[in-house]
């Protein structure tokens, strides 16, 4: 009994002792997941906090490329955080889809986000490796990383995966790829596949092919690393990857990735320019305006579409206008000699070797372009020229004859040289281009002409006066040399352009066409009577009395003073800020001569307002911007558009309708200057520009040494060109007039942009209230029979009411005096 009871005791409390380890046990279980639920649930809400909404298909806005296109539709400029297009997945290839799943998520239609399974693995063999060595952040993930930074971290990866779930609860499979495959960042600047199709292969996503999808498709792990541009190896070894996971995968066969992987790419290695090389300065001026106006985000990371006005036809002959012009007052000038020397033969092989590669492509020399030269040999009549793979020569007479020694503080023009030897030897590094000369199109070897970089810069700004569509404009000789934008922020003494707006104040009161001027020298004192300035005329002639029509078309200085002294210094600076001037005038005798600095877009609204008879012109750079989902921010599209084929909207038209231009000159007055300009092109200064063979006006205008400017207008356009120094460094050099340095740059490109189309007189119908007389050309009086005369037009009751004494006759006052009644 005792023993038994024993046992049965001690069984009792081997029971209760394994109850309460049982008990014991499951609270610890217990209170193990009710821990681990409650420190999940803590870690969920701490990691969660202030975490983003997933995106969404809706509100997808990412930072995208701003786009400035000139009037026909070409891109002329890009601006961007991150260079971004976003397209439809629809657009995009299969086979570029498959190779982003084989490569970064093969089961991405299976997770919900995150891939347990592959988390476990990568961890296990990043713990084995004691480094990284295995990722498993599914496409999902690598998308919602853009979204909560890229920190690396385990709070990072958590939230990173946190919203990945919620995203994959809100979106479906498709709407996530076509979200991910715009946003990913593919190296080489480009973000998003269609931007990096573009950037590294210069297509569209949609016509890439499966070596170029795979190779865009292993470039996410590293895109500032491993790319085609940086390390082609590496970028090879990346497509292999991919290649083998397609196959591995089913969406290709071994033979179709043999061959992609074996197919030669052609790979972009400079990244995409901001601006096309057509207009740079033109989309930076309207840069300029869409950021101050938009401001910096909007242009940058909105997606903007600018439509602007430049043509680039005219763009371009503008260019090409203002370069010929600058190179051949450079020749003139004379040889600052040559860009370099190398002495060492292998360093001259290797310099041949680069040139090669550099010029690679045509193998003959195109026109227009300038290439570096390397010289191989001289003799007296000319230099041999090794150009890349190309040899060719130098002649002296048509090549280099021009090629004087340029000697500083000698402003001699047109010297020439007589041998080759003493401008050029071998070793020596030279500028060249294309020679143009007939006679030598025939030489078995290409002929050259020696050039030079120009040492002065010039501007063009061009203007239709009608619609105000600012049609080119150039700020200087190469953007990439000097992004300073010498049409409007370059101010320049215009010299005697500046005087028609002078003698239209002189017209708007009492002067006329035929008021006669005194050309006598004269002196300037100040009111302390002390000696000031003694103004001269070009030449030092002086003409005794001239006709006011004649003072201008002549571009004469002395009768220009006496007409400012006439309407006043001070009122002719006003006049000069009404009519467009916006630079400080200073209110001197010497202001009708140009002594007070102006851009040439001044000169161009002035010009534009003595085109239209006196209305201000509207100047238009950017016609319409729209934001990324095609909204019409601005619109400044004018109606005419319409006529030519462009949708015009009602706000032009009613723009048009009830903003009429202001009037800010008396049309019988502008009438005025509109004839002695064009009689400037007829018969003065500007005698040149007749060879346009269009109806035509304008005004040259030199300064001492340093500016040379032409301002002119047809019917449809109003163009101005300056040439000159900046900081006044570099004389122009005797000689070098408005007429002989600007002019020929306004003629060449007026003649390319009017090519095939007519322009009207613009003086051939007279405003209201204008009238014809013969005047004669010594007097301005009325002209009798046999008299030499000019048909002038007048305003109404301004014309000469006297007739001059007939030619070789006495007049009254001769009379008088033979008769002794003086």
């Amino acid at each position: 009994m005792t023993a038994r009871y024993a046992v049965r005791i001690t069984n009792r409390r081997k029971g209760g002792v394994l109850r309460w380890l049982a008990r014991a046990l499951f609270l610890v279980v217990v209170a193990s997941v009710v821990g681990g639920a409650g420190v999940a649930v803590g870690a969920y809400v701490h990691f969660s906090e202030d975490l983003p909404e997933p995106p969404t298909v809706e509100g997808y806005a990412p930072p995208t490329v701003s786009r400035f296109y000139a009037d026909d539709g070409r891109l002329i400029g890009e601006f961007t955080v991150e260079r971004r297009e976003v397209v439809p997945l629809e657009q995009m290839p299969r086979h570029l889809i498959q190779a982003f799943l084989a490569a970064e998520d093969k089961r991405f239609f299976e997770h919900q986000g995150v891939d347990v399974r592959a988390t476990l693995r990568a961890l296990l063999a990043n713990y084995l490796a004691k480094s990284t060595v295995q990722g498993a952040s599914t496409l999902t993930q690598q998308l919602c990383k853009t979204l909560v930074g890229n920190e690396k971290s385990y709070r990072r990866k958590a939230r990173e995966a946190i919203l990945a779930r919620r995203t994959e609860a809100t979106l479906d499979k498709l709407e996530i790829l076509y979200l991910y495959l715009n946003q990913i960042y593919l190296g080489h600047g480009a973000y998003g596949v269609q931007a990096a199709a573009r950037a590294y292969f210069a297509k569209d996503v949609w016509a890439l092919d499966l070596a170029e999808a795979s190779m865009l498709a292993g470039l996410p792990p590293q895109p500032g690393r491993l790319n085609p541009v940086l390390d082609p190896p590496a970028a090879k070894e990346r497509q292999r990857y991919v290649l083998d996971r397609m196959v591995e995968e089913g969406f290709v066969t071994r033979d179709e990735a043999d061959a992609a992987l074996n197919q030669p790419l052609t790979v972009q290695r400079a990244k995409p320019q901001v601006f096309d090389e057509v207009a740079p300065y033109y989309a930076e001026h309207v840069r300029k305006h869409v950021q101050s106006t938009y401001g910096y985000d909007a242009l940058n990371r909105d997606g903007l579409r600018v439509f602007t006005a430049v043509d680039v036809d005219l763009q371009r002959a503008g260019r090409e206008a203002l370069r010929e012009g600058l190179h051949d007052l450079a020749e003139r000038q004379g040889f600052t000699g040559p860009v370099g020397h190398v002495e060492d033969e292998a360093a001259r092989a290797d310099f041949l070797k680069r040139a090669a590669a550099r010029y690679a492509g045509p193998p003959a020399l195109e026109p227009e372009r300038y290439y570096l030269g390397l010289v191989t040999a001289v003799a007296k009549d000319e230099a041999t020229v090794q150009v890349g793979d190309v040899e060719a020569f130098v002649p002296l007479r048509g090549g280099m004859s021009w090629a004087a020694p340029y000697e500083a503080g000698d402003d001699a023009n047109n010297r020439r040289v007589s041998d080759a030897r003493k401008v050029l030897k071998a070793g020596d590094v030279i500028v060249t281009r294309l020679n143009r000369s007939e006679k030598l199109a025939d030489a078995e070897r290409p002929a050259l002409q020696l050039a030079q970089e120009p040492a002065v810069q010039g501007a063009l700004v061009s203007m239709d006066p009608h619609t105000g569509y600012v049609k080119a404009m150039l700020g200087g000789y190469d953007f990439d040399q000097s992004e300073y934008n010498r049409a409007f922020q370059g101010c320049r003494q215009p010299g005697s352009v500046f005087k028609p707006l002078v003698y239209s104040l002189a017209l708007d009161r009492d002067y006329t066409l035929a008021t006669p001027l005194d050309d006598a020298p004269v002196v300037v004192y100040d009111q302390g009577a002390q000696y000031i300035w003694k103004p001269k005329n070009y030449g030092g002639a002086y003409k005794g009395t001239v006709l006011l029509r004649d003072a201008l078309i002549k571009s004469m200085n002395i009768p220009a003073v006496r007409v400012i002294r006439h309407v006043k210094p001070d009122a002719a600076a006003d006049w000069a800020r009404t009519l467009g001037v916006t630079t400080p005038m200073d209110a001197h005798d010497s202001l009708v001569l140009g002594s007070s600095c102006v851009p040439p877009w001044d000169m161009v609204k002035v010009y534009g307002l003595f085109a239209l008879r006196g209305q201000r012109p509207r100047p238009v750079f950017i016609k319409r911007v729209e934001d990324r989902r095609g909204r019409v921010l601005e619109d400044r599209t004018h109606f005419a558009d319409a006529w030519a084929g462009t949708p015009a909207r009602l706000d032009a038209m009613l723009r048009a309708l009830f903003e009429p231009r202001e009037q800010v000159l008396d049309e019988g007055t502008a009438y005025l200057m509109q004839t002695a300009l064009r009689d400037v092109v007829q018969a003065g200064t500007a005698v040149k520009a007749k060879a346009l063979d269009k109806p035509a006006g304008g005004k040259t205008g030199t300064t001492d040494a340093y500016d040379a400017w032409f301002v002119g207008f047809t019917e449809s356009l109003v163009t101005a060109v300056w040439v000159g120094s900046d900081l006044n460094k570099r004389k122009l050099g005797r000689g070098e007039t408005g007429g002989k340095a600007a002019l020929p740059v306004w003629l060449s490109y007026m003649g390319q942009a009017l090519a095939g189309r007519p322009q009207g007189d613009f003086t051939e119908e007279p405003p209201a209230g204008i009238e014809f007389y013969a005047v004669d050309r010594a007097t301005g009086l009325l002209a009798p029979p046999g008299n030499a005369a000019l048909n002038l037009p007048f305003k109404r009751g301004t014309e000469p009411t006297d007739m001059a004494p007939r030619a070789g006759s006495f007049d009254q006052r001769d009379l008088d005096v033979v008769e002794g009644r003086f």
